[in-house]
């Protein structure tokens, strides 16, 4: 069921102001509302008090903050703007300018006299912040300022394998939005900062080609202690315009095709492995997108074969258990596998599915020791001088700790199971080596 937000305007006066700063822009800012999923799309009660009218309209959560959720109307922002306009001037007909402003208030937001910020939908910033927000590139320490979502092309849902190249690191992933402006893409690019120079290969979703492109970050999509997503300016080479547009436009109709033929709904409803079992029946092959807060995974199966399965830097079983732990989300199912560049070593879907299930449930019965994600650790070199050998996992828990790799990036990174990672980690802790930030 879509969940309802509300803004409630007690005065014309206020109104007037929200629609000049941030509707008529397309988006507004919803203080105090929290729980929402990046991406999920919501109904928006505009309530005039001063009218006695209520208007509901659909918008989609583009970033999430600990004080509020900022949105974007799905309807055209000059549509809208007319619209209100319109309605705003028969409702004050004969009205002055003198009724006394009454602040923006929100069920479960700001007290009366609190400020709504203003967001900037007007430029060509890609993608939303995270949830709690990385600094955008021009590092502006304005929270609204992060969460702008910026666009000089209208941006749609597309999936297609995506790499970035820079001087540092060399990154697959999948996008999640593409426009001719640029890209929204799933990776685990915390190596990438805002503002790094980057080049893109695209994958055409139908002729498998790729398409390279310059660019440059400008924004992360951060959960605890990783990056989910990275947004993507598009800086193409002159003469390359027409053959990026080309690619985008196969894209999006490839993905608006897939979609309505497939199915969507919620991760809740059936759980992820009852999920995964059902259409790994029902379906000869498919594509399986799931996401889950700022996180987003995808699979693909094909003759009773697992072909890859990913999210962030997890790749096969790794990727996959990480997903069946999800029991919040939304998935996208189409029958069509959206084939990679570098895909997994196939295994037989049932197979993988129960023996991911067991790992998981041998990992909780004992007790494998938790840590916050986001966590970081110094490392005493005389303590690892004085104990003995280390394992090969712990050599490589230690390595990624030394170069600042927080608990999740180390989980993600190493490909043995969480259990296994957790447990090398709590060894290095207990004899004193690796000591946290």
């Amino acid at each position: 069921m879509t969940r309802r937000l509300r803004i409630t305007f007690d005065s014309a006066a206020e109104f007037r102001k929200e629609l000049e700063r941030n509707i008529a822009k397309g988006g507004a800012f919803v203080p105090g509302v929290r729980q929402l999923e990046l991406r999920e799309v919501v109904d928006l009660e505009v309530l005039l008090a001063f009218c006695d009218r209520s208007l509901v309209f659909e918008a989609e959560v583009v970033s999430a903050l600990p004080s509020g959720a900022a949105v974007q109307f799905l309807r055209p922002a000059a549509e809208l703007r007319d619209e209100l306009t319109a309605l705003l001037r028969r409702a004050t007909a004969g009205a002055t300018d003198e009724t006394p402003a009454v602040a923006l208030a929100v069920r479960g937001g700001p007290s009366p006299g609190a400020e709504a910020p203003s967001l900037d939908l007007g430029g060509d910033d890609l993608g939303p912040g995270a949830g709690g927000g990385a600094a955008s590139a021009a590092g502006s320490a304005d929270p609204l300022a992060q969460v702008a979502d910026r666009r000089k092309a209208p941006r749609a849902p597309a999936r297609v394998p995506a790499r970035l190249d820079a001087s540092n690191a060399r990154i697959e992933g999948v996008t999640r939005d593409l426009s001719e402006s640029g890209a929204l893409i799933s990776a685990d690019a915390s190596e990438l900062p805002p503002g790094k120079p980057v080049r893109l290969a695209l994958q055409h979703p139908e002729t498998g080609d790729r398409l390279e492109v310059d660019g440059r970050v400008i924004r992360h999509v951060e959960t605890e202690g990783t990056v989910a997503a990275v947004s993507v300016r598009f800086e193409p080479r002159a003469g390359r315009e027409a053959e990026l547009a080309a690619l985008v436009r196969a894209a999006k109709t490839a993905h608006e095709r897939r979609s309505a033929s497939g199915i969507s709904g919620r991760i809740e409803e059936l759980g992820m492995a009852n999920l995964i079992q059902m259409l790994g029946r029902s379906s000869p092959s498919g594509t399986l997108a799931v996401t889950s807060g700022a996180e987003q995974g995808v699979l693909a199966f094909e003759g009773g074969n697992l072909r890859y399965a990913r999210l962030g830097a997890m790749r096969s079983l790794k990727a996959l258990g990480r997903m069946l732990l999800w029991s919040q989300g939304t998935f996208e199912f189409h029958a069509h596998v959206d084939a990679l560049e570098a895909e997994d070593e196939p295994v037989r879907l049932e197979a993988a599915l129960l023996d991911t299930m067991r790992r998981i449930d041998e990992s909780g019965a004992a007790k494998a020791p938790r840590f916050d994600p986001a966590t970081r650790f110094g490392v005493d070199r005389d303590a690892l001088a004085a104990g003995g050998a280390l394992g090969k996992t712990e050599e490589a828990v230690l390595d990624l700790a030394a170069a600042g790799f927080t608990v999740r990036r180390i989980l993600d990174v190493i490909p043995e199971d969480d259990a296994q990672v957790s447990a090398a980690l709590a060894a290095l802790i207990e004899r004193g080596v690796l000591a946290p930030r």
